[in-house]
């Protein structure tokens, strides 16, 4: 097997991997996004009842949480799964490519800027969407005790 079949064979590799595990990650945000409503959504009736439902919103409030945490655990993997296939592509785009056509180089080279204007990556939006229903879970958690603490005498 000649090394322009290999070349081949391992860009073409390397790119299935990434698009596997991109299209992964943009799935799995999306199941997020459709429990976390569903959830918020039952948070929301659940408070429109009144006390009686008190319980349920600490509950459903635990669950908005964990359920962050799980999905921020399943997106570091793939997250760390797609780094990996951008390495394997940055190194083949050197051997195959002019500067010109480096994509993924060009592109990791350009996704160094830091700050609050800066152009953001799916995982900084992505963690910070974990991190903001993760921290109104909780929250949702402890509204009822605090309902119950100014309510009484």
């Amino acid at each position: 097997m000649n090394n322009d079949v290999k070349l081949e064979r391992s860009l073409d590799h390397a790119w299935r991997y990434f698009e596997l595990h991109a299209q992964q990650r943009m799935t799995v945000f999306n199941f997020f996004l459709a429990i976390s409503g569903l959830v918020a959504a039952g948070i929301g009736i659940s408070l429109q009842q009144g006390m009686s439902f008190s319980f349920l919103v600490s509950l459903l409030g635990v669950f908005l949480s964990l359920i962050s945490f799980l999905f921020w655990k399943l997106d570091q993997r793939v997250s760390l799964m797609i780094k990996n296939s951008e390495i394997a592509l940055i190194a083949l785009e050197k051997i195959a490519t002019t500067s010109d056509a480096s994509i993924f180089s060009s592109d990791q080279a350009q996704s160094k800027s830091t700050g609050l204007l800066s152009t953001w990556t799916y995982g900084k939006c992505f963690r910070i969407s974990f991190m903001s229903v993760g921290l109104m879970g909780i929250v949702f958690a402890a509204i009822p005790y605090f309902i119950n603490l100014s309510c009484k005498p």
